[in-house]
């Protein structure tokens, strides 16, 4: 008689060896989806350089022809013209900003995420002693509340925050005294973060465009903020998994809410966020 167990040996064997099978599909296709990935960021990160580089230059030309007829013809132009001048600088100026920030967009997108704890009180206060180096003689008072320690990527974090602040600092630019306020707030299964200012405020009437066009919301005399430095905080934070909101009025100051998930909460495996 033949026992049961010898009569299943062959289907085991075969259940094993086609498992087998699918394990080394599966690793073949992961190593060619890896090499794919990677040689679409190389080229991406290839393309932004090079769409910097071909756009600065000519916005320099512009900008240094610019500076040199108004210095040599500062007698010879009415006040008109010379209004025209500082829009035609001021303009390529600012165009040359939004270049740097959309390669600095691009290369969020790119990096590869290294997650571990970050201690983001001492995080938050590097960055504010670096801002109060360079301050001069603004009045910037910091509020800092209690801060937790976060599972987060070091590198792309600190740009986030760095964004944030230095965004809150532009926007109080016209305050006799800045107030930047930086706290959060404990949830089920997420941190929720804000950055407070009393600044100039922004009209959220196209707030569904504020964290994705290339674009700024206001002159740059009354802010002097830039949308695409929200975008490239809301980039980071969805990498990270977390969502990112404002609340704000005009000449009202402004409040920017942004989320990180509580890992400690959340022992299920939990996919990078694209």
């Amino acid at each position: 008689m033949i026992k049961p167990v010898e009569m299943q040996a062959p289907a085991v064997r075969n259940t094993d060896n086609e498992l087998r099978r699918l394990k080394a599909r599966l690793a073949r296709s992961d190593e060619r989806r890896a090499a794919e990935l990677g040689a679409a960021r190389a080229d991406m990160d290839s393309l932004a350089h090079t769409i910097s580089h071909d756009l600065r230059s000519p916005l320099t030309v512009i900008s240094g022809f610019a500076e040199l007829l108004a210095k040599h013809s500062t007698k010879g132009l009415d006040r008109k013209s010379r209004h025209y001048l500082e829009l035609i600088k001021g303009s390529t100026a600012q165009a040359v900003l939004m270049l740097d920030e959309i390669l600095a967009l691009s290369r969020v997108s790119l990096a590869e995420m290294h997650c571990v704890p970050v201690d983001l009180a001492d995080l938050v206060n590097r960055v504010v002693r670096e801002f109060n180096a360079s301050k001069g003689d603004r009045r910037v008072i910091w509020m800092i509340g209690h801060l937790p320690t976060v599972q987060a990527d070091p590198t792309l974090l600190r740009q986030a925050i760095t964004s944030l602040l230095l965004n809150a600092l532009k926007f109080t630019r016209s305050r006799e005294v800045a107030r930047i306020q930086i706290g959060f707030q404990d949830g089920d299964h997420e941190l929720t973060f804000f950055v407070r200012d009393n600044g100039a405020g922004l009209d959220l009437k196209h707030r569904e465009r504020m964290f994705s066009a290339p674009q700024n919301p206001q002159a740059p005399s009354e802010a002097d903020g830039s949308t695409i430095g929200w975008a490239h905080v809301q980039r980071i934070i969805h990498r990270h998994g977390g969502r990112m909101w404002m609340q704000a009025v005009p000449d009202g100051g402004a409040v920017i809410h942004f989320t990180i998930p509580d890992e400690s909460r959340e022992p299920e495996f939990r996919s990078e966020r694209i």
